[in-house]
């Protein structure tokens, strides 16, 4: 309901454009008309160009006119044509580069995983045996107590590099699976950074998905959950939210997503060079979609949140899995 309600307002703001813009044409028509008929412009100008029908044949310029409003418009077309495929090839070749982002990011995953990961465990295990080696002195078992605890704590900053670089539930379960594992591991976040703290609850986590959304393409996986991931990467590090909900809807003409929070939101009209929403951006023009962010962030109403919501059109998604 909350995406099709998206959607209906999206529609309602396109045709409220179309009717404003009808509206002005109409407006300039009605104001020249009357401007013309107060001054009689037409009288004048027959009356200026009698003088010169013999010579220039003044009353040959209307055809003359709208030929050169034909070729105009024709001209129009024509680099409309030119500006639609430029955009197609700026789109795909966008799309190349976060392709091309995301496997170098895998292979750096893939890397860490298999040699820093194996190098870490063999220094965990050699560090463990000297604990456990009685010919060893009491310093040389506290150096090994200490070389096992700095390697287990870079092991597990390693994993949760690798999980960063490459979601390895996206490429075994799904986009579904993946989002859940992501989700969870927020939430967990949470309750660890706030059990501390008595004054301040642990930020809750609702993901919400409707339809199918298995079917896509690695590019199409990878930009939704990026997306989602950073969106929850700035959620935590400045909405200061207590609550945040995802939505996620297969339908049958478009893929929607909208994430909001009840945060302190921020304003929109400051231009922001944060990459992360630059990137976020990027993906869903890359995918042809349209990425709407609406936050207000005024003391006197209190938190009014944030939401961001794509819409990716299915057209552009079948020909992005072709």
């Amino acid at each position: 309901m909350a995406d099709k309600t998206q959607q209906l307002t999206s529609q309602k703001i396109y045709w409220r454009k179309v009717a404003l813009d009808s509206l002005w044409v109409i407006v300039a028509f009605l104001s020249v008309y009357a401007i013309s008929s107060h001054y009689n412009f037409s009288d004048n100008f027959y009356t200026w160009a009698r003088q010169y029908e013999q010579s220039v044949d003044v009353d040959e310029w209307l055809p003359a006119l709208l030929a050169s409003l034909v070729a105009m418009l024709w001209f129009a077309k024509r680099r409309i044509n030119e500006s639609r495929i430029l955009i197609k090839k700026n789109h795909a070749l966008l799309q190349r580069v976060l392709e091309v982002q995301e496997s170098e990011r895998k292979r750096i995953a893939r890397d860490l995983h298999d040699d820093l990961g194996q190098y870490l465990s063999a220094i965990n295990a050699q560090a463990s045996s000297l604990m456990m080696d009685n010919d060893c002195s009491v310093s040389a078992k506290l150096t090994a107590e200490r070389i096992v605890s700095s390697a287990s704590h870079a092991f597990h900053a390693t994993h949760h590099l690798i999980r960063a670089l490459r979601p390895v539930a996206l490429d075994d379960l799904g986009l579904a699976a993946a989002l859940e594992h992501l989700v969870d591991s927020w939430r967990s976040l949470s309750s660890v950074s706030n059990m501390n703290v008595t004054s301040q609850n642990p930020t809750s986590y609702h993901l919400n998905i409707r339809g199918n959304i298995d079917q896509f393409n690695e590019t199409i996986n990878i930009a939704v959950f990026r997306v989602v991931q950073e969106a929850l990467n700035n959620v935590s590090k400045h909405a200061q939210a207590t609550r945040v909900f995802i939505h996620i809807h297969n339908q049958p003409n478009c893929l929607s997503i909208e994430i909001k929070d009840d945060g302190v939101g921020f304003n929109l009209s400051k231009q922001s060079s944060g990459y992360g929403l630059q990137g976020m951006a990027e993906r869903i023009d890359a995918l042809g979609g349209d990425l709407t962010i609406t936050s207000q962030a005024d003391v006197n109403q209190g938190n009014t949140g944030t939401k961001i919501y794509v819409q990716i059109n299915t057209v552009t998604l079948n020909e992005l899995a072709q």
